[in-house]
């Protein structure tokens, strides 16, 4: 492959990337769109989910705050129970926060917006993309 049509694939390959995550975020806006939480707020609250709760180290590491943001974050959902602490019993010192069952129900309204066959598109489409990066990193 010569250096020009290689850098012209770079350069696809950039665009491509740089169109994905504006997707990205027009489909994190369309969740958020007429809610009262703040997108932060929402996004936590689905990693909550995906993972089954997060200790506050995690939650400050996915957003990439301190832990005060953290708390003040945390404490506003816990207000609205949404969320709640719950002390690990195999170290007690260790928090994570969980969603309540009125918190699972916010989540799952949140992605009813969307019809379940826009949802399977997209999970197919992104499971086919991830299958393909894990195969180059």
């Amino acid at each position: 492959m010569s250096e020009n049509n290689q850098m012209d694939k770079i350069k696809f390959i950039m665009s491509e990337l740089l169109e994905i995550q504006l997707k990205s975020k027009k489909f994190v806006n369309l969740l958020t769109e007429g809610e009262s939480l703040s997108q932060n707020q929402l996004i936590l609250l689905l990693q909550l989910e995906i993972n089954g709760g997060m200790k506050a180290t995690e939650i400050a590491d996915f957003f990439n705050v301190t832990p005060g943001a953290v708390t003040s974050m945390c404490d506003k959902l816990e207000k609205l129970n949404l969320v709640q602490r719950i002390r690990e019993s195999e170290d007690r010192r260790v928090v994570k926060m969980v969603l309540t069952n009125i918190g699972e129900d916010k989540v799952h309204e949140i992605f009813l917006k969307f019809p379940q066959e826009t949802i399977n598109n997209i999970a197919e489409v992104l499971t086919d993309i991830n299958k393909i990066m894990n195969k180059i990193f």
